[in-house]
């Protein structure tokens, strides 16, 4: 009699302590370790946009752009633009489309909030937490696989500043000793490559201040790539665009333009005049 009630108590103790701790068998609130901060904004893969947000996502490789769906919204965005299309509607982001080591990344608050998600940033441990129907995800910041100093990286000030000699190129008649001239800012690899091919850009192809992040591929190398609308398709339902790609390289504890190439593209539509 004695065996049967230690049983019963024991079952009992069991089954109290099964109730009264559900945080046991309640899910983990999945986190993903892909997030990148440029500009104080945090980008995802575009995979993630596909894997956890329920979208069907096509990327297109010829003119680095990429369309979003759901049944009732069409998403179209571009490497290197801060203008979005949803359905008919073009919408300014915050941030543009990235192009990191051939992945593309995408603004997370503007995908998620035009997908119906809802996005709340913690400052303190640099992580998204997404709402997403019913269910949560967090999103933190990946590391950086090559670690450079701040003191070390380039400002934005000094991209400005290359990005505006850059543009000079086209006028290269109107400078006198173009070699002393881009020293400061151009490798002589990159002074040589230029007077050979002074055809390489039109004097009113001139490019914004970039806004897309530098990519460091190692603690002296860095790639930038910036993007110029030429102008619309004769449909009008498309843009060509010239990318300027360069090689950033650091000596003597200053960056400067160490090679340049051109790509041309065509791009969906987006709202630009040019």
């Amino acid at each position: 009699m004695i065996f049967k009630k230690l049983t019963l108590t024991l079952l009992a103790c069991v089954m109290f302590a099964a109730f009264s701790t559900p945080s046991f068998a309640e899910e983990a609130t999945p986190e993903i370790g892909s997030g990148v901060l440029s500009n104080n904004r945090v980008l995802i893969p575009l995979r993630v946009v596909s894997s956890s947000l329920g979208a069907d996502v096509t990327w297109y490789k010829e003119g680095k752009s990429i369309r979003i769906q759901t049944d009732e919204k069409e998403i179209w965005l571009v490497v290197n633009f801060k203008n979005a299309r949803v359905n008919e509607q073009i919408i300014g982001m915050d941030s543009p489309v990235e192009l990191i080591d051939n992945t593309a990344y995408v603004p997370l608050r503007f995908v998620s909030q035009a997908l119906g998600a809802k996005l709340e940033w913690n400052p303190q441990t640099k992580q998204a937490t997404i709402h997403f129907n019913k269910q949560n995800m967090i999103v933190s910041m990946q590391e950086e696989t090559i670690q450079i100093p701040d003191s070390a990286k380039i400002t934005q000030g000094r991209l400005n500043v290359l990005s505006e000699k850059l543009n000079e190129i086209s006028g290269l008649s109107q400078i006198k000793q173009v070699g002393a001239y881009f020293k400061p800012y151009f490798t002589e690899d990159l002074i040589q490559f230029i007077l050979k091919r002074q055809d390489l850009v039109s004097d009113w192809m001139v490019y914004d201040a970039p806004e897309t992040s530098v990519y460091y591929t190692s603690r002296t190398t860095a790639t930038l790539s910036q993007s110029f609308v030429i102008g619309n398709t004769l449909t009008g339902d498309s843009h060509y665009v010239n990318d300027r790609n360069i090689e950033l390289v650091y000596s003597n504890g200053v960056w400067k333009a160490n090679q340049l190439m051109f790509n041309l593209r065509e791009i969906p539509y987006l709202g630009y005049d040019r």
